[in-house]
């Protein structure tokens, strides 16, 4: 969704700050114990998801200055990403070493904490979104052939672009602030998917969400068993599979089959 809205292939929740924001509501929660609710571990998981929902906001009015355009929202949400990393380094080198380590943890990204509990709000945001998405998959494919190109067959460009952006961050802060953050399956998993349905968003938005899921648990699988009994953060394991993968799919051909067209 990211990737067809920002007409960028490598555009994913780093891309708009927002796994960033996420990062250092932890950090925030677990080296100061400062938050917006909650006590304990859903300190973390209250602050990692509002300041995920923050981040969006200040790239939203940024890029609003120059009329939320891809480049434009792309520059506000590295800007952003630096940001909170930056703080989040900060907070870091001021911890101690339990609070360190623990931030450390969270920062590659888990499963170990799942549970059906913490499944219910995840498949609630994710089943009210989908359909809302499926609604813009015409939309994705006209601004695949650019903004000027888009608005002549009708497309309300930065509404969609806008519309796309908050459902992106719902999906993504819902889910990181439970998980911490887990790189690669959502730069990967659209990619291997274009490859399977192609670039129409009506498949390729639902694939994608089928091949995240699929690259996840397989990388969970190995996490779990490949240096057992010691289970590894399956956010190294992802980087691990996606760096190879991605320099494949980067090298494999000149075709820009990301574009809708």
């Amino acid at each position: 969704m990211l990737q067809g809205t920002l007409r960028n292939p490598l555009a994913s929740p780093f891309t708009l700050g927002i796994s960033g924001g996420a990062a250092f509501g932890a950090a925030l929660a677990i080296i100061l114990g400062a938050g917006f609710s909650g006590t304990g571990r859903y300190l973390v998981i209250m602050n990692a998801f509002t300041f995920a929902l923050l981040a969006a906001a200040l790239v939203y009015g940024l890029s609003a200055v120059r009329g939320i355009t891809a480049e434009a929202m792309v520059l506000a949400g590295v800007a952003m990403n630096f940001l909170f990393m930056a703080l989040t380094s900060l907070l870091q080198y001021f911890g101690g070493a339990e609070e360190v380590k623990a931030v450390v943890f969270w920062l590659m990204g888990s499963l170990h904490t799942a549970s059906w509990g913490r499944l219910i709000p995840v498949a609630v945001v994710s089943f009210v979104s989908l359909p809302l998405l499926l609604r813009r998959a015409w939309d994705l494919n006209a601004l695949a052939t650019g903004d000027e190109a888009a608005r002549s067959l009708g497309t309300a460009v930065e509404r969609v672009r806008v519309e796309c952006m908050l459902l992106a961050v719902l999906l993504t802060a819902s889910v990181i602030c439970f998980t911490g953050i887990i790189g690669f399956v959502s730069l990967l998993a659209p990619h291997i998917a274009r490859l399977i349905v192609g670039p129409d968003h009506r498949f390729l938005l639902p694939a994608s969400a089928i091949t995240g899921a699929l690259v996840l648990l397989g990388a969970d699988s190995l996490a779990r068993t490949v240096v057992a009994p010691i289970e590894l953060p399956v956010g190294i394991v992802t980087s691990f599979l996606g760096i190879p993968l991605f320099v494949y799919l980067l090298l494999r051909s000149k075709q820009v089959y990301w574009r809708g067209g």
